[in-house]
């Protein structure tokens, strides 16, 4: 197969040698061949989660002269073989659920008002149904529970958040502090792709993405912290999870703040036996982000400056008013799937507490899904949603499956806190979080 791949790549280069399209053709031959070969010869956990890892750097690909996207390579040829594997296994292994149909139901009601819409050949349309509405998503929570099925495999997903962790962590301290010569890959540092250049974004060039991702790998180092066996490898986690709560406060984005900030308090008071770490949690907490004031220069002023900025406020406010004008024109069918970008200039009004600004995307997911889907469609991807994650937090399980809830609490407090305030049109947490949820339902 390596050879047939070589071969192909080198006629393409032969056919046109100034030719961009055939030396990618090229690469991107080898690339599938390569995932091909490790999906076969590997236990389906690696690809899968190395693919979630490389979900860092998905839209970005193309940024660092990559011809394909790296992560979707790995996650699809990971979906197909732990498929493969289950049905080979037992002859009940692709079994479905009840909560699966849920899910699918949402998932059709969905495409069908993306093709009603004329929004599907939008790529921001699909994209956002991959993503924000989650249809990968939804595959991941199906395949999860088979692809993770033994602790070892466990073991790999757990490893690969923490060293994704631990570069996301480093990486927000290089932007802070510097040096910028650290920063790899070299567009983060770049003012001209994406947003948020002034904070720390990460590879995904947006500090409210980066935030979110860094609380899931805060998660995944807090549980090998308590469960893995080596003391070494127990303190390098200990210092990720500092690394990423300081990451997080770099972000200087509040949604990132409050999110992770209300999703620790309330999983600490509601599991039983952490209850007794809400103290020193909170004062540990504290006394971070006064060291990290105290210390890192300009980050005080930054995050003050930050945290009494209107403009952002202003704009959720005129696009939440136009979204309900929206919603009361059309409540039960809404205005069809990606069509807030287009509709809802009409919409906007003037008032005379604050000025009139616009956004493409609105920031709060469960009133974008109420404008485009309508009542019908968003009261149905909440529920479906909702029985998927808190059947998975509430399923009986085995033992070692317990720390993997209480991560699951956490991680959908974060993400529902972040729904409200972000379009969270990002690809690494929402997969993060069905992949997760998958793990801790189990099979």
């Amino acid at each position: 197969m390596v050879t047939v791949g070589i071969v192909a790549a080198v006629v393409a280069g032969r056919a046109d040698a100034g030719s961009t399209e055939a030396f990618e053709y090229g690469v991107a031959t080898l690339a599938a061949i390569a995932a091909a070969i490790l999906g076969l010869s590997t236990r389906p956990a690696w690809p899968l989660s190395i693919g979630l890892g490389l979900g860092a750097f998905n839209g970005h690909w193309d940024t660092m002269d990559v011809p394909i996207a790296v992560d979707r390579l790995f996650i699809g040829t990971a979906i197909v073989s732990t498929l493969v594997r289950a049905r080979v296994r037992s002859a009940d292994g692709l079994r479905t659920h009840p909560v699966h149909w849920l899910l699918a139901v949402a998932a059709i009601y969905a495409l069908t008002s993306a093709v009603l819409a004329g929004t599907l050949d939008f790529p921001q349309s699909r994209f956002a149904l991959i993503d924000r509405f989650s249809l990968l998503g939804f595959v991941l929570f199906f395949v999860a529970p088979k692809a993770y099925r033994e602790a070892r495999d466990r073991q790999i997903l757990l490893g690969t958040l923490v060293a994704l962790g631990g570069y996301l962590g480093l990486t927000a301290l290089f932007e802070t502090v510097g040096p910028s010569a650290l920063i790899l890959p070299s567009y983060i540092d770049d003012p001209s792709v994406g947003i948020h250049h002034d904070r720390a974004r990460g590879p995904f060039a947006e500090a409210a993405a980066n935030g979110l991702s860094l609380y899931a790998c805060a998660i995944a180092a807090t549980i090998a912290a308590f469960t893995w066996r080596d003391r070494r490898w127990r303190t390098v986690a200990m210092v990720v999870v500092g690394l990423c709560a300081l990451g997080i406060l770099m972000t200087v984005t509040r949604a990132a703040w409050i999110a992770s900030g209300a999703a620790s308090v309330v999983t600490l008071l509601i599991v039983p036996e952490a209850r007794r770490f809400v103290i020193p949690a909170v004062a540990a907490a504290a006394a971070g982000v006064l060291l990290a004031f105290a210390f890192i220069p300009g980050l005080q002023s930054q995050a003050e400056e930050r945290a009494d900025e209107d403009r952002p406020i202003w704009d959720r406010q005129n696009a939440t008013a136009a979204a309900f004008r929206m919603l009361q024109e059309k409540p039960l069918l809404g205005f069809g799937w990606g069509r807030f970008r287009t509709d809802s200039r009409d919409y906007y009004r003037q008032t005379q507490d604050y000025p009139l600004t616009g956004q493409r995307n609105l920031h709060n997911v469960y009133l974008s899904n109420a404008v485009e889907l309508g009542l019908i469609g968003a009261v149905l991807w909440l529920v479906a949603i909702g029985v998927a994650l808190v059947t998975s937090m509430a399923r009986r399980g085995p033992p070692e499956l317990r720390f993997w809830k209480f991560g699951l609490l956490a991680m959908t407090l974060s993400y529902a806190v972040s729904a409200l305030s972000t379009p969270l049109g990002f690809a690494l947490p929402t997969l993060l979080l069905w992949t997760w949820a998958g793990v801790a339902r189990g099979e």
